[in-house]
């Protein structure tokens, strides 16, 4: 136990993060709190002895760690991290560069480094300087391409990738379409460490013969044709692994209907390569199985019913306690083939997402009488209504349940892109309010689904939903917080809240902020919503506030007495991160050249705080137009000599097309997708209403007639 006498507070604050659930949040909040009582050596000492029971993998330092350091700001709690994060995935931000550990002592008790996608720069940094992380034990990049091929095979040649346990080249999300692969063929040598591996086929089947890898037990694999497949399932070495996730990556096709639900594009070749494959393959040890195609606009591109029918032909599916079958345009019968095919006694993870599933899919859960051990079930990205909604909660037996997720499609920028929805609506969040399944859920995704007012309240209210700790409930025409919610029995257990783009105003802002207990609350998102200063002043006055890690006021339309007053508070103590950035098509974006008051900055405001974001961004470019203060303002901020090191991190990796007041192109609220977006909400409900009967009546209308 951490001795309380000497720091007091702070000490009890620390044991009480350790004491809760690892995250990569807990873990910013645990080194955020150790800075508030000083960071003393002993405290930080029996951190990281504690520590040592957490995932490396939650233990990450952001990248708005890492540019900080690159702008000469490091912190006591550095020897804490194990894992990083270069990518910085905001726009009009530059990635981290990769540190060198020599030169850079904050890093060398580095395990884990993940790249993010298209980082060959940092692949060629790496190639080089390999040998000197001593300690580093897993890699992965997404988006290498044949332009990597000579940093890959530098990679391939070092002494430290013998030490590496976890190496990813590539990743089963990739869709091979633009780029290909560079190979990966290492000499042979003594054994290494590595357990697992995401590689190209080919580069699998090397790997796996070249006796290299005698531990290894999971692998991620681009297979790109049916020869490929064929030499893949030829390999003894199959028969060791526990965990295997594919891409069949064999033709493509790529028609679509622009911006509508379509069933989707059957790739003959991937049928062909995965019939091959689990024909011959010995996957005597799986347990854990994913196959996954890609999105194709609003609809999913890759294997198709003859594919997972030979998946289910071969048996595995029964020694499975894991199963992932994504982005695939299969449909009803064929997910029903899955279920018989897997023991419903032995499952406990059950991913069925983006398979065009309806009603009749919830049909075939029931029918399949129940599922003891099922602790993990995704059915998002289909098209369940409130029918199927219901009979999943009343009428399947789930009694093991921690993990729902029924969202749609979340999209990705209101302003420049669409929600894809689940129709599940009001009714089919009411069931799993009352379901004897909820009893044990701690997370509840139902994202996109055309929830309104009725089924916040119900959720909210539920008194079943006793064990929930995350609620995502965002992109939703919810359009309301009744006052009647204040202290609803969900506050009791809730950590995390997500109301992202739910049509939320001040005055839906002032009756969430009269909840005056929700003691394990942790996050809110409220990004995307209407938050003007008189909601601020109302969070700034939140009894829950000082508590808070996490506080997402992405795209809102705050005026700067509402950022003052939320500043001067002092009551955001522990908040993480501050994002305040509008996009520019935002009607009351900030003026470009109109400074942030000087408050927001200021460390007393924000103690805590390791991550801003600031300014204006074009979220359909990726583009940035600005960073909240104006050059000269900016200029004098840097050479003040306090600069805050997370806003020194900010402002020294920006990637910025900077404008004045006066941008060339009409900047009106005519694009505000505030405007009409309540009508857009009841259109894409109907739309998936729509397409899910004509699903379910074997209207399938795709692929068009040939021309």
């Amino acid at each position: 136990m951490i001795d309380n006498d000497a720091e007091g507070e702070g000490e009890v604050e620390v044991e009480r993060i350790l004491d809760g659930p690892p995250s990569k949040i807990a873990f910013r909040a645990l080194c955020a709190a150790l800075g508030r009582a000083g960071s003393p050596r002993h405290l930080v000492s029996l951190c990281g002895e504690r520590l040592a029971s957490w995932p490396d993998a939650m233990r990450e330092a952001p990248w708005s760690w890492l540019a900080a350091l690159e702008a000469g700001h490091s912190k006591p709690v550095w020897p804490l991290v194990r894992s990083l994060t270069l990518n910085s995935a905001r726009c009009g931000t530059l990635d981290a560069a990769l540190p060198d550990p020599h030169a850079q002592p904050e890093v060398r008790g580095v395990t884990h480094l993940d790249f993010g996608w298209f980082a060959g720069d940092q692949l060629t940094a790496l190639a080089e300087t390999l040998d000197r992380w001593g300690g580093l034990r897993s890699i992965r990049f997404r988006g290498l391409t044949e332009s990597d091929e000579e940093s890959v095979a530098k990679l391939a040649g070092t002494a430290g990738i013998a030490r590496l346990e976890s190496l990813n080249l590539v990743d089963v999300r990739e869709d091979m379409w633009h780029f290909g692969k560079p190979p990966f063929r290492p000499a042979a040598g003594p054994p290494w460490r590595l357990r697992h591996a995401g590689l190209r086929a080919p580069d699998l089947v090397y790997l796996m013969r070249s006796g290299l890898a005698p531990g290894l037990r999971s692998a991620d694999v681009l297979i790109c044709g049916t020869e490929e497949a064929q030499d893949l399932a030829g390999c003894a070495e199959l028969a060791r692994l526990d965990r295997l996730a594919i891409g069949f990556r064999c033709g493509r096709d790529g028609r679509q209907p622009l911006w509508e639900p379509y069933f989707g594009n059957v790739i003959e070749q991937d049928d062909n390569a995965c019939e091959a494959f689990f024909a011959r393959a010995d996957l005597a040890n799986l347990t854990s199985l994913t196959v996954r195609g890609t999105v194709m606009g609003l609809g999913r591109e890759g294997l198709g019913a003859r594919g997972v029918d030979a998946i289910v032909a071969s048996g595995v599916l029964r020694r499975l306690t894991e199963l992932n079958l994504e982005l695939l345009p299969v449909g009803d019968v064929t997910i029903a083939g899955v279920l018989e095919g897997i023991d419903h006694d032995r499952i406990e993870k059950l991913a069925l997402t983006d398979l065009v599933a309806t009603d009749v899919t919830a049909a075939a859960f029931v029918a399949a009488r129940g599922f003891p051990r099922l602790r993990h079930l995704d059915l998002s990205r289909n098209r369940i209504g409130t029918t199927g909604a219901r009979r999943l909660a009343t009428d399947a037996r789930m009694p093991a349940l921690e993990h729902l997720d029924l969202s749609g499609r979340k999209g990705a920028s209101p302003y420049y892109g669409r929600s894809d929805v689940q129709p599940i609506g009001d009714a089919g969040a009411e069931a799993w309010a009352s379901s004897p399944n909820a009893s044990t859920l701690t997370y509840l995704n139902i994202a996109a689904t055309g929830l309104g007012v009725d089924g916040l309240v119900a959720l909210m209210r539920s008194e079943r939903l006793r064990n929930l700790n995350t609620l995502d409930l965002s992109h939703n025409p919810v359009d309301g917080w009744p006052e009647a919610l204040a202290n609803a029995p969900v506050w009791r257990t809730l950590r995390t809240l997500d109301v992202t783009e739910c049509g939320l105003d001040d005055d839906d802002i002032e009756a969430l902020a009269a909840t005056t207990s929700a003691p394990y609350l942790r996050g809110i998102s409220l990004a995307y919503n209407s938050v003007g200063s008189r909601g601020m002043r109302a969070l700034a006055s939140w009894a829950v506030l000082p508590q808070l890690w996490e506080l997402n006021l992405h795209d809102n339309v705050i005026g700067d007495d509402g950022l003052i007053e939320l500043a001067t508070s002092r009551t955001a103590r522990r908040l993480l991160e501050l994002d305040l950035e509008q996009d520019c098509w935002n009607a009351a974006a900030r003026k470009y050249g109109t400074p942030l008051p000087a408050e927001v900055v200021e460390q007393a405001s924000f103690p805590s705080l390791d991550a801003v974001f600031l300014g204006i961004v074009d979220e359909y470019h990726g583009a940035r137009y600005s960073c909240g203060f104006p050059a000269p303002i900016r200029e004098d901020i840097a050479s003040a000599g306090n600069m805050r090191p997370e806003l020194a991190g900010f402002l020294t990796h920006l990637e910025m097309e900077e404008l004045d007041d006066d941008p060339e192109w009409d900047e009106g609220s005519d694009h505000d997708f505030r405007i009409e977006r309540a009508e857009r909400h009841v259109a894409h409900i109907d739309e998936a209403r729509n397409f899910a009967q004509r699903m379910i009546e074997g209207n399938i209308g795709w692929p068009p007639p040939d021309s």
